[in-house]
């Protein structure tokens, strides 16, 4: 779940300084999957080689699997080829309407110096399996949440993009992951939440996930931990095995992942559906 976050300053000035030649993504992982393997940090292999992730523990990029093979073990039914298309185009290319996302556009242009375009993909498609399974009409958090990347606006200056499975065009799919990925704009065009590219801008992937589903990352030492119980405990774990190969179809559920890996069910009301709004 995208959280409302105060947005201060543009990702293209307030990134920190990276060496030259070194990629933020990969240098910045504190603790690679195999490395914590071999100290013992990790459960036996659960529901479909799901690997419980502990502390700082996210696989470096190199261990991710590719957009291509993370396509054909998720699943995401009717829409799914246009939803596969959409993240291509969209990580690859200018979004539409940037002028409503001024602020946001250079987030768009350091990420691209700091992570390649097919890890990125891949990073958003495994995102879009966590938050909706690729329904673009789910609502989640008690109705505050909604879309592929279920997005959330707490000031109410622009509408989720929601639709219909059966109906979902491809512009309302574009739509939904550029306010995912992008963030919102509020009334004077400045970032009312910001998306996963702010996010990435400032930090490695898992703490930017960690600020993506819960709004902040209370410490830096176990991405598991969450501000005042808002979010989902295993959602960093989550996204790591997703990008590990886990695929959406047989993912472990709460109970699985409470008993086994000790994470709580996140503290919300389950999802639920609603019809798609008026054009």
């Amino acid at each position: 779940t995208l959280v409302f976050a105060p947005l201060l300053f543009s990702c293209g000035y307030s990134a920190p300084q990276r060496e030259a030649g070194s990629p933020a993504q990969v240098a910045a992982e504190p603790t690679s999957t195999s490395e914590s393997t071999k100290s013992g940090d990790l459960n036996a292999l659960g529901h479909g080689g799901y690997i419980c992730l502990y502390k700082t523990t996210f696989p470096l990029p190199d261990q991710w699997k590719s957009f291509d093979e993370l396509e054909k073990i998720n699943e995401f039914g009717s829409k799914g080829s246009d939803i596969i298309k959409a993240i291509k185009t969209f990580t690859t290319s200018p979004t539409q309407n940037l002028d409503t996302y001024a602020l946001l556009y250079q987030c768009h242009l350091y990420l691209k110096l700091t992570m390649p375009s097919e890890q990125f993909q891949s990073l958003i498609l495994a995102m879009v399996a966590q938050e909706s399974g690729g329904a673009g009409n789910v609502v989640g958090d008690g109705g505050l949440s909604s879309g592929l990347l279920q997005v959330q606006l707490q000031n109410k200056t622009e509408k989720p993009v929601t639709c219909d499975p059966d109906s979902c065009t491809q512009e309302n799919i574009v739509a939904m992951l550029q306010q995912g990925v992008y963030g919102h704009s509020g009334a004077t065009a400045a970032a009312e939440a910001p998306g996963i590219a702010y996010w990435l801008g400032q930090e490695s992937t898992g703490p930017s996930l960690r600020f993506y589903n819960s709004g902040s990352l209370p410490d830096r030492a176990d991405y598991s931990k969450l501000p005042d119980d808002k979010g989902t405990q295993s959602y960093v774990s989550d996204i790591g095995n997703r990008l590990s190969g886990v695929a959406h179809k047989g993912f472990p559920d709460e109970q699985w992942l409470q008993q086994m890996c000790g994470f709580q069910p996140a503290k919300k009301q389950p999802a639920k559906k609603q019809p798609a709004p008026q054009q």
